[in-house]
């Protein structure tokens, strides 16, 4: 019997007509090709993939003719054990596939501490490969350093800067710094004067006798510290299409183009300000009042731009490197140069399993005491909930959580600008003329605007507690904005005909003629909507057995709306939906 995991593989394969960069086909007739080593240290350096050999990719992915299955597992077990360092130990498997023999390796990402994964007779600089498209490409020296030195506490936000001097600092600056450290820990600073307390948090620093500021010191409270780093500021660009090609109407290449320097408070304060003039407002009845909503929640965006301040490199070899701010019709891209640094791992950012850990242990104490500009809020809390905290930001209005692309020497945070409560949906909540909304209300009403129905499973999916949802629903209800239809067991929630939508007919691929599993299904596309990526994630939320949850995944996956992310045979094996649209 054929692999059920190996026939959603090549069915994506054919659907697609190339490999993606998680899979790699080799029709390996006659001998193990010699890139597949390349391959194998591509995909351990990143997030995992798989490899499947005896499969023609241009026969239309079928089996290869002459393939010899037995030979090439030897061989490619072989290669696993011998030619990489570390070793890969995950399994070699040989499995049946439209009647002929096929060979399978699903490639684990390597543990960090490991990294770079590498071939052996190379050596790290020169063996050492990422998945770059559908191919492998060789690791640049500032890449292979970055995994190398990847677990070592690094000390370069803690430098003297030998051309700098006090004079450099601002003053404001420093009393606001040093007022909230000697608050904070005032036995600490007990009877030191304000350039002692400036030495003791690490702006200041003594050596050879002399005393000036830390790259830290001035990332943090300098007046211009781009004097002497002219790299180290934001560059925020808006781009007319979806890609850096697209033209504008006009032949614009930006609709912006800014440089945004200064101390990390004024460059931050700066990029909020430039979203802010290019981000579509609305104004959401909200209990008694009336919130402005943007795009984008302005503290999510705020806790992403100081998460890329505080945790890119700062080595000598990236202080030629600005982080990048690019802001495109449909999603904002925040790359900031420097992978992840210590044991965070990819799949864990932005959840309650991250962790904190920070590349730039200097930088991170000053900005956890120098306040945001005109808050009374801290630029960073420095325990590890800044991602955290911009994932529910967006759940909260019905948006994403963030997506990351990690690699050795970057990494970049997208956010996806579709969102239940768009801008233009909050309008059409608006017309409705309600009073005494909560969150829960606006998410339900998006649903039956957007998607055109709403159930209680549906709600949990972003995380809203079932008996808040039924309240809610029943709420809706009651003021006559929506109605039931289908029983008790399997009722969904549409809005009473002549209310406000935008929503076609329900999509092709989400119906069937049961009630129950449509409901089941409409529930776990909103989990994964709302970030939930694991299958153990989406059953706790849903409050539906592991089982279940497997199954409407895999009903998901064969109508074209999910796919899987990652290593298969994972335990973080996860799911996302293809099409990111206001109809899902």
């Amino acid at each position: 019997m054929q692999d059920a995991e190996l026939t959603a593989a090549v069915h994506r394969l054919r659907t697609l007509g190339v490999e993606p960069a998680d899979v790699e086909v080799k029709a390996s007739v006659g001998k193990l090709p010699k890139t597949v080593p390349e391959t194998l240290s591509a995909f351990a350096n990143g997030q995992g993939g798989t490899v499947l050999l005896g499969i023609d990719e241009s026969a239309d992915f079928t089996a290869a003719d002459g393939f010899d299955a037995a030979a090439i597992r030897d061989a490619l077990a072989g290669a696993c054990a011998d030619k990489l360092t570390p070793p890969i130990r995950d399994e070699v498997e040989v499995l049946e596939f439209e009647g002929s023999a096929i060979v399978r390796i699903v490639v684990s990402e390597a543990l960090p501490k490991d990294k770079p994964c590498h071939l052996t007779d190379r050596g790290a600089h020169q063996g050492s490969f990422i998945r770059s498209g559908d191919g492998d490409r060789k690791l640049t020296g500032y890449e292979v350093t970055q995994l190398l030195t990847n677990t070592i506490q690094q000390t370069h936000d803690r430098e003297q800067v030998a051309e700098a001097s006090r004079e450099h600092l601002d003053d404001e600056l420093c009393t606001e710094l040093v007022k909230r450290a000697t608050e904070r820990t005032p036995r600490a600073f007990k009877g030191q004067n304000e350039d002692e307390v400036l030495t003791g948090l690490g702006v200041l620093t003594t050596a050879g006798g002399e005393t000036r500021p830390t790259l830290a010191g001035l990332l943090t409270v300098g007046k211009y510290p781009q004097q002497f780093f002219p790299q180290l500021f934001i560059s925020f660009v808006v781009f007319p299409g979806r890609d850096r090609a697209s033209l504008g109407p006009s032949g614009e290449r930006f609709y912006d183009n800014l440089s945004l320097d200064g101390p990390i408070p004024d460059q931050l304060d700066a990029a909020i300000d430039a979203m802010r003039k290019h981000m579509s407002r609305a104004a959401i009845i909200h209990g008694i009042g009336r919130e402005d909503r943007y795009d984008y929640p302005i503290e999510a965006l705020r806790e992403v731009f100081a998460n890329a301040l505080l945790h890119r490199d700062y080595s000598p070899e990236s202080r030629g490197t600005q982080i990048q701010i690019e802001l495109f019709p449909d999603r904002l891209e925040v790359r900031s140069p420097g992978g992840l640094y210590g044991e965070v791992a990819a799949e864990s950012l932005g959840t309650d399993e991250g962790g904190s850990t920070s590349r730039n242990a200097t930088l991170a104490k000053l900005l956890s005491d120098m306040p945001v500009i005109g808050e009374k809020e801290t630029i960073v809390e420095n325990r590890g909930t800044g991602l955290v905290r911009v994932a529910a930001a967006l759940r909260a209005v019905g948006m994403s959580p963030p997506e990351f692309d990690v690699s050795p020497g970057h990494l970049t945070v997208t956010m996806q600008r579709t969102a239940l409560l768009s801008t233009q949906t909050m309008d059409r909540i608006n017309r409705l003329g309600l009073a005494g909304l909560s969150d829960t209300h606006h998410l339900a009403i998006a649903m039956m605007i957007n998607a055109g129905r709403t159930n209680v499973a549906m709600l949990k999916g972003w995380s809203v507690p079932g008996d808040e949802a039924r309240a809610v629903l029943k709420d809706l209800v009651d003021r006559r904005i929506a109605e039931i239809k289908g029983g008790r067991r399997y009722a969904s929630y549409h809005l009473v005909p002549g209310e406000p939508t935008m929503a076609a007919a329900i999509p092709s691929q989400m119906q069937s003629r049961q009630p129950g599993i449509d409901g089941q299904l409409d529930a776990v596309v909103q989990a994964l909507g709302a970030g939930h990526a694991l299958t153990s994630e989406i059953a706790s939320q849903l409050g539906l057995s592991h089982t279940t949850v497997w199954r409407r995944l895999r009903t998901l996956m064969e109508r074209g709306i999910v796919e899987r992310v990652g290593t298969q045979s994972s335990s973080k094996q996860s799911y996302r939906l293809i099409a990111r649209n206001e109809e899902v």
